[in-house]
């Protein structure tokens, strides 16, 4: 199997590999390490990696025209007024104006963190200062150094029990600013099944990547 992959040398402790949801293989080394000694220790892992996503890919990359939310694929039709139905399993989008779509999420999302993160934070014994909702690129959320929280409208695509794994993490920064021992421990008391979490957050990452219903809500201004 040829691997085809980007290298990018910067001032890192410790070299890593990311690949992305289109396949591309990006190899981060400091400017002591040689690429081709990381590409052949770990050419077996990216190759399963790689397979892993095509076959992912081949599964949910037909469903890319569905709206993702709440962890479900839903169809999206035409017609006069706005509506959410779960139990088909549709939304009802007024002349495909997804601008409809887009508050109703930040409006639904803000209502859960109003409360979910009053809650969680009370039951951890944390003060936070301020919530944001806006897209990320590259994160689910983020806790700054003076204690504000900001989570990806893109939350609202996840199965709930995945956003309250999201909140807790963020909380557990103002204890423990850093992902140590002391930060997954902390988490652990409060989510025990993290770890699990963790790989469900990268696959619904992914298809994320692929979804059309998404990219569109990301270039949509409200």
């Amino acid at each position: 199997m040829e691997l085809n992959y980007e290298v990018v040398v910067r001032n890192v402790k410790n070299p890593r590999i990311e690949i992305n949801a289109k396949g591309n293989v990006k190899v981060i080394v400091p400017p002591s390490q040689d690429p081709e000694d990381i590409i052949k220790k770990k050419r077996a892992w990216i190759e399963s990696k790689l397979n892993e996503l095509e076959q992912i890919k081949k599964q949910f990359g037909p469903l890319s025209s569905k709206f993702l939310f709440n962890g479900d694929f839903y169809s999206l039709i035409q017609g006069e007024d706005f509506f959410v139905n779960p139990k088909f399993k549709v939304v009802s989008l007024p002349y495909g104006d997804f601008k409809v779509l887009k508050k109703w999420l930040k409006d639904r999302l803000r209502e859960e963190l109003d409360f979910k993160v009053r809650l969680f934070a009370s039951i951890m014994d944390v003060k936070y200062r301020k919530v944001y909702i806006r897209f990320q690129k590259t994160k689910w959320a983020s806790c700054s150094k003076k204690g504000n929280l900001s989570f990806n409208l893109a939350l609202m695509a996840l199965p709930e029990g995945l956003r309250d794994y999201v909140i807790i993490h963020e909380l557990a920064h103002l204890r423990a600013p850093k992902h140590g021992d002391k930060f997954w421990g902390l988490v652990k008391t409060y989510y025990p099944d993290y770890a699990e979490a963790k790989k469900k957050l990268r696959f619904f990452w992914l298809l994320l990547e692929w979804n059309e219903v998404w990219q569109n809500l990301r270039e949509v201004k409200v």
